[in-house]
């Protein structure tokens, strides 16, 4: 086992929450479905920012709860004993906005972690009967609550209120609507508005293209990226994702390189779903092709989404996580990668894992 003495309170309770969930009361209910922080909500431990897990169907047997304290601060309590206080993130201002057309800026780019805002520029995905048993981004557009596209012209004017309100950076990912192009094309038009109309800096999220030459392309228009293989254990991957089973290691891997001669060493992620039936020397080997290649690789816990095939599922064990947070950090930090030098994405942000703060 590994020495959790190197966590501190905050960051083992994150890792604890993460596991288990949070039940929350409807009014802090968030939207059901969608990419990244879906089904969870957003608190602050002192300087810890952790995306918590709401919704999901073991959530219900969590033994922590909220109880409101006033003054913003909620009492984060275990089985009816007090643990802390909390900050639940407020809503943005910019929720309250709408596009000319009426669209709610929600609709268009939800709030990431601290500073970040994030939208799914396409809520669809070709994959169909082959889709993520985990993803949830055909929940959302199903229940109202986004629009299925979103065009670059709403995407930048939401962009912008949010810098004015504080927001620095922004994630754009999609579901992959060609099996050629992968999307990027869109996701250039996106990005380059939101350049055009704010100081943010831009992530972007992709599978491997069949032509490397939109990795450079989409490097014109945007700071960092994540081309996320999920897992490196083949057997797991065509599983429980079939359709990215079908782009090979090896594809991935010269994705990684041309992306890291673009981007540079550290603004190239990729994301480790942890809890997928997969072995541990997966994981430690799939660090190690990330690590020698400059590329940060994004461990992140499972987060099984009501509505899912993956439903049922229960987030890995708060022991499973801290070792494999440890094990992999000390290979970051072997190949001078940190955490705090990434630009944008889902490495700076890191509410909805540890690994930011082991290796920050």
């Amino acid at each position: 086992m590994a020495d959790e003495d190197f966590l501190n309170w905050e960051l083992r309770l994150k890792i604890e929450l993460q596991a288990h969930g949070l039940r929350v009361s409807d009014r802090l209910a968030p939207r059901a479905g969608g990419a990244g922080p879906a089904d969870g909500i957003t608190v602050y431990i002192n300087d810890i920012t952790a995306t918590v897990p709401t919704g999901g169907l073991y959530v219900e047997r969590s033994s922590y709860s909220l109880k409101p304290e006033g003054g913003g601060l909620w009492g984060l309590m275990d089985n009816g004993r007090r643990v802390c206080a909390l900050e639940v993130a407020p809503e943005p201002g910019y929720y309250r906005r709408a596009t000319a057309d009426g669209v709610p800026y929600w609709k268009i780019a939800l709030r990431h972690g601290r500073d970040g805002v994030g939208s799914t520029v396409v809520q669809g995905c070709v994959y169909d009967d082959k889709a993520c048993m985990f993803c949830a981004i055909a929940l959302s557009r199903e229940r109202g609550a986004t629009t299925a596209v979103k065009s670059p012209e709403d995407i930048a004017e939401v962009a912008r209120v949010a810098e004015e309100e504080g927001y620095s950076h922004i994630v754009l990912t999609t579901g992959t609507t060609g099996l050629t192009d992968r999307g990027i094309p869109h996701l250039v038009r996106c990005a380059a508005a939101v350049k055009s109309k704010t100081t943010m800096k831009v992530h972007v999220q992709f599978e491997p293209p069949q032509d490397l030459g939109l990795v450079d392309e989409i490097g014109g228009v945007s700071d960092s990226a994540a081309i996320n293989v999920e897992t490196m254990d083949s057997l797991v991957l065509g599983r429980v994702a079939p359709g990215k089973a079908m782009t090979s290691f090896a594809r991935y891997r010269e994705a990684w390189e041309r992306a890291v001669e673009v981007f540079g060493r550290g603004q190239v992620t990729s994301f480790l779903l942890i809890g997928l039936g997969e072995s541990v020397q997966s994981v430690l080997e799939g660090c190690l092709q990330m690590t020698t290649r400059g590329v940060f690789p994004m461990l992140m816990p499972l987060r099984p989404i009501r509505g899912t095939p993956m439903e049922s599922w229960s987030p890995p064990a708060v022991a499973e996580m801290i070792e494999l947070y440890e094990t992999a950090a000390e290979m970051v930090r072997a190949a001078g990668l940190r955490a705090s030098d990434c630009l944008a994405g889902c490495v700076r942000c890191g509410a909805c894992s540890g690994f930011t703060d082991i290796t920050g």
